[in-house]
């Protein structure tokens, strides 16, 4: 005798088969558990920008920005004509040590060589600029942030 309920050749069968979806589903959630690892690592990581202490102007003016204009013709920090790469590193040196925010704004014409800005991107960096903007767009440096016309960087 066989157990269970019987059937006749015409009937469907009344009771659902639940293996093969618990199969499917734990199959599926393997594959999930290993593709996520894979899925978190190649994020791009930002970080958010947080509220630093406030600091009073009256206080601390803030610093003038370090602008580096790359020409054809030469370049230019903070409207301060620069002769030679080692005059370069020495005017960076000079300024970088003096400021709380050593960051650098560079701007390049778009007839400069590639090779160069990197040579000049590379003697930024080893003076000590945490940090490297690069603009598109030339900036005006204001009246009171340009260097005194003796040459020195302010």
């Amino acid at each position: 005798m066989a157990s269970g309920p019987q059937q006749d050749d015409g009937e469907p069968l009344a009771e659902v088969n639940v293996i093969p979806l618990a199969d499917l589903s734990l199959v599926l959630l393997i594959i999930l558990m290993v593709l996520s690892p894979m899925i978190m690592q190649s994020m791009i990581k930002v970080q958010s920008s947080r509220a630093s202490s406030v600091k009073s102007l009256k206080d601390n003016p803030p610093e003038p920005p370090l602008i580096l204009l790359i020409n054809p013709d030469g370049i230019t920090l903070n409207t301060v004509k620069i002769e030679s790469d080692l005059d370069l590193a020495s005017r960076l040196a000079a300024a970088l040590g003096q400021r709380e925010d050593k960051t650098v704004l560079i701007t390049v014409d778009p007839a400069v060589i590639h090779g160069k800005v990197v040579d000049i991107l590379d003697i930024v960096k080893q003076q000590g600029a945490t940090k490297i903007a690069l603009l598109k767009k030339a900036v005006s440096v204001p009246a009171q942030s340009r260097a005194p016309s003796s040459g020195k960087i302010s």
